[in-house]
């Protein structure tokens, strides 16, 4: 049992109501995975733009949007951990490989938390 799916979903519903959108816990359950499939996108990009180069980054986004062992679990309704542990992983990844480049506290400061988050 992932603790972080409930929370995300709990506090992904508590911002949009405090941000006056009216909207039920159930549609957010429902669409947390096809969110979360395109932050995977962008972290797949940022994590390999920073191994690679720009094109190689846009080139892995582009697969990881249609990989269809990743679009089964990342398909609306579908709410399940996988959807949010593949991009907490993948923003994991990016955020050490950031923080090792630069040597930066603040980055490893990031990536210890997301590590938190994904664990």
């Amino acid at each position: 049992v992932y603790p972080g799916l409930m929370v995300t979903a709990g506090l992904i519903h508590w911002i949009l109501n405090m941000l006056n959108v009216t909207v039920h816990i159930r549609d957010v359950c429902v669409f947390l995975a096809p969110v979360f499939s395109g932050l995977t996108a962008i972290s797949t990009f940022l994590l390999t733009r920073e191994l690679w180069n720009q094109g190689a980054g846009l080139l892995a986004a582009c697969f990881i949007a249609i990989v269809p062992g990743y679009i089964s679990r990342s398909v609306a309704g579908s709410f399940d951990n996988e959807g949010i542990a593949i991009f907490a992983l993948q923003f994991t990844y990016y955020l050490w490989v950031k923080s090792v480049k630069t040597g930066s506290v603040f980055w490893t400061i990031c990536c210890c938390l997301s590590y938190f988050y994904m664990v």
